[in-house]
């Protein structure tokens, strides 16, 4: 009795020494797999925050772009229509009633050409050294592009769109004004060549505009679908774990 006894206390034991080394090996598969998987967690923050950080800044430097050529277009442009106003002849018009509605038209481009060029250039005149300060600081706190957002691509369109369109009409405008008493035919040929001008113009301001759109769109999934990447390798995670 007492060697069964004892061999009994053995097997006890050694099944209570195989439950205790089994409880401290599921014990260390689990830590492993929670470290694997903090570390994994990190590892996809720092990966999400260096996307987000990137894009911020890719956008920024966009605008700052887009600012600075509203900036240099809207400047020239408006310079350029301001002599050609001042510096155009306008004796031969004095005694002439037939030229009256040219005027009228000259004037009125005239003056849409330089206003809209003036808010351009006001608007990133304004908004640019605040996207320098924030490029300069660097931090997701100064966000000025994305709040002004829409003015930037208001300034972009009206300097870039409808200021150079109305700059090609001043153009043929002027040449009327200039040739209507010396020769019609200077001012007919200017606006035959003008016109496939205004047309390409066109052409290409929709074209740019619907691959700038499909662009962005084509960003934004590939933005979306790497979220969904993201999320997709946190659940295996986690099913990973339980």
């Amino acid at each position: 009795n007492t060697q069964e006894l004892e061999t009994n206390s053995q097997g006890t034991k050694q099944k209570y020494a195989k439950l205790v080394v089994d409880d401290s090996m599921s014990q260390q598969r689990v830590s492993s797999r929670c470290q694997y998987y903090i570390q994994s967690k990190k590892d996809m923050d720092i990966e999400q925050a260096h996307i987000k950080y990137s894009l911020k800044r890719r956008r920024l430097l966009f605008s700052k772009a887009k600012l600075k050529a509203v900036s240099r277009t809207s400047a020239l442009l408006s310079g350029f229509a301001m002599v050609a106003m001042v510096e155009i002849s306008l004796d031969d018009h004095k005694n002439s009633k037939s030229s009256a509605p040219l005027l009228v038209v000259y004037s009125i481009i005239t003056c849409l050409l330089v206003g809209v060029h003036l808010l351009a250039l006001m608007i990133s005149t304004c908004i640019l050294p605040q996207l320098e300060a924030d490029s300069l600081l660097g931090s997701d706190e100064y966000a000025s592009h994305t709040t002004m957002h829409i003015y930037i691509e208001l300034a972009w369109i009206l300097s870039t769109g409808f200021g150079i369109f109305l700059f090609l009409i001043e153009i043929a405008i002027v040449c009327w004004v200039k040739f209507f008493f010396v020769t019609r035919p200077a001012a007919i040929a200017t606006t035959i060549v003008l016109v496939p001008i205004v047309i390409l113009f066109c052409i290409f301001s929709l074209h740019f505009y619907r691959r700038l759109v499909s662009f962005k769109l084509s960003r934004h999934q590939d933005e979306l679908d790497e979220i969904e990447n993201t999320l997709t390798t946190g659940k295996l995670a986690q099913a990973n774990i339980v």
